[in-house]
């Protein structure tokens, strides 16, 4: 290294800083201006839709999770033993009609008929 010359390489040619904005203005004179509308429609276009499915998702499945969820939590503190029956019966807003049900699905519907004096014979 020590023998190489040493010229300054690093020369500017004459008048080059003299010329330089001139040829950088005349090259930015001869550019167009575009405007990119595909990418701001296909943005948009992608915010649209996410928005949209995020939003019918929830609604679809919110409702039926949530119907779900409480059977499954209901069923676990029945078999759990912290709840009994009679808990679930205060629980609920109509307890006469989780009753009837209870009893249709184990007997069966029998229709009671008052002018053959079957009401006082059904015992449940």
């Amino acid at each position: 290294m020590e023998n190489l010359p040493k010229k300054n390489i690093f020369k500017v040619p004459d008048n080059y800083f003299e010329q330089l904005t001139e040829s950088v203005l005349e090259k930015n004179a001869s550019r167009k201006t575009r405007v990119l509308y595909y990418r701001s429609i296909a943005a948009a276009a992608v915010v649209i839709i996410s928005v949209s499915l995020f939003i019918f998702k929830s609604e679809i499945h919110s409702h039926d999770y949530l119907d779900n969820r409480l059977t499954e939590d209901i069923n676990l503190y029945i078999n759990a033993g912290y709840w009994t029956a009679d808990d679930m019966l205060s629980l609920s807003d109509d307890p006469n009609y989780i009753l009837d049900q209870i009893i249709n699905d184990e007997w069966g519907y029998y229709e009671i008929n008052d002018e053959y004096g079957f009401e006082e014979d059904i015992w449940y």
